[in-house]
């Protein structure tokens, strides 16, 4: 039997002690207290399933204490059931109006009071636990806000440690001029890109896209940020010491994949990445790049031509056992190049489809015939109008013109 406690509020009457003695044959606990002043105390300090009041002879002040107990907040749902002579239905109307739960007739019959006190039992039981779950549901939202806001604060931090490391400017490189768009879909990405001088002719350049989007992915292209380094003596893969002048070497592109390949293993990290990194001579326009897995890059010349960087290579990380190609092509003046990761690719079009490789492509040609310096600046518009970005999203454009 459900262990449901029942308070007796007594006026002095033999019936409830009657009461009292069946309820507990029956295995209920029953508390039995005589109604003073401070009844409302007194219910508030049991708390009690149920609260049994004998009104078998009509008396004002029961009626009253009915109507003070459903008044009062904290225990306006115990339910309340009284003992009724049914002969008076005008009595009993008062005490419905007095908002009491039920009632049992008298003389008692014990099957009838049974059957009320374990339905309004177990209905204030499964209120008690209702209760419960609202309060502990209550405090998981609190304490999930509380997450979520902590949350959203780290990764305002995280995003903006990686917007420091996206190029704000890239100072004045001889016969060299830059443009970029950098829309991570979420507060952080798997993007990255830099542009810098390895001495005073060679000038590098890499993008990657890693795998996915979000803080994984944006993690690890801080770590890659951080690695591609240009400091020599902290093991610079970019740049190694010599013991002759200039007492360092440029490291070719092909042995820089090489060496992410193996720094990075997939089977580590459990993110892949793709990346193009190239080292132009900036005063002959020569360009050595090699292409790991990266969506082919663009020259355009001045006469609209266009030609796809497609060099062999897969995305870093898998550690096949394909050798990369390491490709140069040679830059005539005023030829635009233009790198990208795949989520340019994801951009839709009017009709709701991908614009893909050619679809970029196309749009490079019409762009080439307009008098703008950089032909990628309008993919702004474009990017504005997506009702949503499916993917990070980095676009870079050098334009090469040789002054000296």
């Amino acid at each position: 039997m459900p262990n449901y406690k029942i308070l007796i509020l007594d006026f002095g009457e033999i019936q409830s002690d009657d009461i009292k003695f069946l309820l507990r044959k029956c295995g209920y606990e029953v508390v039995q207290r005589v109604v003073k002043d401070n009844f409302i105390e007194v219910v508030i300090k049991e708390m009690p399933h149920v609260v049994l009041i004998n009104c078998i002879e009509e008396n004002y002040m029961k009626l009253e204490v009915c109507r003070k107990l459903k008044e009062n907040n904290t225990i306006k749902n115990i339910p309340i059931i009284v003992a009724l002579n049914l002969v008076n239905s005008e009595v009993k109307k008062k005490y419905i109006l007095a908002g009491i739960d039920d009632y049992i007739s008298y003389p008692l019959e014990k099957e009838e009071l049974i059957l009320k006190i374990r339905n309004h039992g177990k209905s204030k039981q499964l209120e008690n636990k209702l209760n419960k779950c609202e309060m502990a549901l209550a405090e998981n939202i609190e304490t999930i806000k509380k997450q979520r806001n902590e949350l959203d604060r780290n990764l305002s931090l995280a995003s903006n440690i990686q917007d420091a490391l996206i190029p704000k400017s890239v100072g004045d490189i001889p016969n060299c001029s830059f443009s970029w768009i950098y829309q991570p879909s979420g507060k952080v990405g798997g993007d990255i890109f830099d542009i810098f001088m390895l001495d005073d002719e060679h000038l590098g350049l890499y993008m990657i896209d890693v795998m996915g989007h979000g803080v994984a992915s944006s993690m690890l292209a801080v770590i890659l940020s951080e690695t591609l380094t240009l400091n020599v003596d902290k093991g610079s893969p970019l740049k190694r010491k010599t013991y002759s002048p200039p007492y360092y070497e440029i490291v070719p592109p092909v042995e820089v994949i090489n060496y992410l390949n193996k720094r990075f293993p997939f089977v580590k990290y459990e993110h892949y990445f793709t990346i193009f990194y190239a080292i132009l001579n900036i005063k002959t326009g020569v360009m050595k790049y090699v292409r790991g897995g990266h969506p082919n890059p663009l020259i355009v010349k001045d006469t609209g031509n266009i030609i796809e960087l497609d060099a062999y290579g897969t995305p870093v990380g898998f550690e096949f056992t394909e050798e990369y190609e390491e490709e140069t092509v040679y830059l005539d003046s005023g030829d635009h190049l233009i790198i990208y990761t795949d989520g340019l690719m994801e951009l839709e079009d009017e009709d709701g489809n991908p614009i893909e490789s050619e679809g970029i492509i196309d749009y490079i040609h019409k762009e080439s015939n307009s008098v703008n310096d950089y032909l990628t600046r309008g993919l702004n518009k474009l990017i504005r109008e997506q009702p949503i970005l499916k993917d990070d999203l980095s676009v870079l454009e050098m334009r090469w013109i040789k002054f000296v």
